[in-house]
């Protein structure tokens, strides 16, 4: 097992992306095995490629947007909320089916049922077009503003394994759900509860130096270290990194980035497969 295991009931975070591309049995298998061992692990997942599938069944194109700091965004309206939220009560219910068959009762927290995370909404997104910046607004999207782990408690209690789709409570509208981005999601999730480890998983190796070369990983990094290391970040990266800073200064006490494809994703990541990011005390990103 890997030395990052501790004594006491381990915590971990995973958040696999809703993108294509991503391979979920061999994360979904894995969780099953640590759970038998006693760990406790929430699952944050994304929604992303059944939103567009959706979408496209209604008649409605997604529509992505690009902020002036180099972040990509889907831009949610009413309709498109609405339509995000069918997306992912249906991964969320294909989750827990697989997730039953290997012996693992999952149970959904949705913010309109459970406690979880709260947001404030963003009415409008900044978008770099044709070097000009454009503002959109009747946007559905929100900002986490904080986490009430109490329900992961509860359901880890119980025997069971979370399951957290991007959605958080609208903190200004009772009853209101908002998207809010998925990394980020689990990164509020694993500072609340003090995680042991955030596994972020998509369909790259970890962080690059060369996107198109997944030979230039980086091996792992610190918090001293993040100006060198937020210059490698491209795309969505950007954001998953940005998730990791939040995740580390808040309370977890590693982070994972590494690919959902490998077979048992989190420890092939946690033995050299991916980049792992810690507060301190780690050789340096290189």
């Amino acid at each position: 097992m890997n030395t990052l295991h501790s004594a006491r009931t381990f915590r971990g975070v995973v958040k696999i992306g809703g993108a294509r591309g991503n391979t979920f049995l061999p994360l979904l298998e894995e969780l099953a095995a640590r759970s038998r061992r006693g760990e406790r692990w929430a699952l944050v997942h994304g929604a992303s490629s059944m939103m567009e599938d959706l979408s496209r069944a209604v008649g409605t194109e997604p529509f992505y947007v690009t902020s002036p700091g180099g972040f990509r965004s889907r831009f949610v309206g009413e309709k498109e909320l609405a339509i995000f939220e069918a997306a992912c009560c249906r991964f969320s219910v294909d989750l827990v089916s697989a997730l039953g068959r290997l012996g693992v009762r999952a149970v959904p927290l949705y913010p309109s049922s459970a406690k979880g995370a709260s947001a404030k909404r963003k009415d409008s997104l900044r978008s770099v077009e044709n070097g000009k910046v454009r503002l959109l607004r009747g946007n559905y999207s929100g900002s986490i503003t904080s986490f009430d782990p109490s329900d992961v408690f509860a359901v880890w209690e119980s025997g069971g394994l979370p399951l957290l789709p991007p959605l958080a409570a609208d903190e200004a509208v009772a009853g209101s759900n908002l998207n809010v981005d998925g990394d980020r999601m689990a990164a509020a999730a694993a500072a609340a509860v003090n995680a042991d480890v955030l596994a972020i998983l998509s369909n790259v190796p970890g962080l690059l130096r060369d996107p198109s070369d997944p030979s230039s990983k980086v091996e792992s990094g610190t918090l001293s270290e993040w100006e060198t290391i937020e210059l490698f970040a491209q795309g969505n990266m950007k954001r998953k990194l940005l998730a990791a800073k939040e995740a580390l200064e808040g309370g977890a006490e590693t982070v994972l980035i590494a690919d959902s494809r490998s077979a048992q994703p989190i420890e092939a990541g946690l033995s050299g497969g991916g980049t792992l990011l810690c507060r301190g005390s780690m050789a340096a990103a290189g």
